[in-house]
C-alpha cells in the first residue's frame, strides 16, 4: 500500500496571548496522541502551501483568524513504523474569540504560562515551542525507540 505523503507532513501554530508571557494549548482526545496537549495543528494537504495550511488548521481548531504567521522552524518525529514532519508557526497577530472548534478531537483551549505548562504536553509541540524560545534552533528531531506511544488515528 503507496503511504501518501499529507499522512505524514503538517503544519503546528504557537499562538501567543497579547503580553506574549502565555501560549494557548488544549487537551487532545479521541486523535493521534489522545491524553496529551497540544498546539493547535494538522496535515497538510497535498499542493497546500504550508503557511496556508497553519492559518486554516488555526481557524478550524480555535476560530483564530492569523493576521501574520512567523515561521520557526520542523521538527522530525521519527517513529518505528513512519516520521512526522511538523512545520512550526509563531501566532501574535490575531482575530477572533477563542473557541474549541472541535469538541471531538479536543477537550478545550487555554492559556499557559511558559514556565508552567501542562505535564503531559505532546513532545513535538513542546520541541517546536522550545525552538520559539531558543531562537538559534531551527530543527529539532525526535527519536521513539519503540512503537507508537499514541492511539494512531488512520
Amino acid at each position: 500500500m503507496e503511504k501518501r505523503d499529507e499522512k505524514f507532513v503538517g503544519t503546528v501554530v504557537l499562538v501567543l496571548n497579547n503580553k506574549k508571557d502565555k501560549v494557548l494549548f488544549g487537551k487532545r482526545i479521541n486523535c493521534f496522541a489522545a491524553g496529551t496537549y497540544g498546539i493547535p495543528g494538522g496535515r497538510a494537504h497535498i499542493n497546500e502551501k504550508l503557511d496556508v495550511s497553519a492559518k486554516r488548521e488555526l481557524k478550524e481548531e480555535t476560530n483564530l483568524t492569523s493576521q501574520n504567521l512567523k515561521y520557526i522552524g520542523i521538527v522530525r518525529d521519527v517513529y518505528l513504523e513512519h516520521t512526522f514532519l511538523h512545520f512550526a508557526y509563531l501566532c501574535t497577530d490575531y482575530k477572533g474569540e477563542i473557541k474549541n472548534m472541535e469538541k471531538d478531537k479536543c477537550e478545550g483551549w487555554d492559556w499557559y504560562e511558559f514556565n508552567n505548562l501542562p505535564k503531559n504536553t505532546f513532545p513535538a509541540h513542546r520541541a517546536a515551542l522550545d525552538m520559539y524560545l531558543n531562537p538559534k534552533e531551527s530543527k529539532r528531531e525526535i527519536f521513539h525507540k519503540t512503537k507508537l506511544m499514541y492511539k494512531h488515528d488512520s
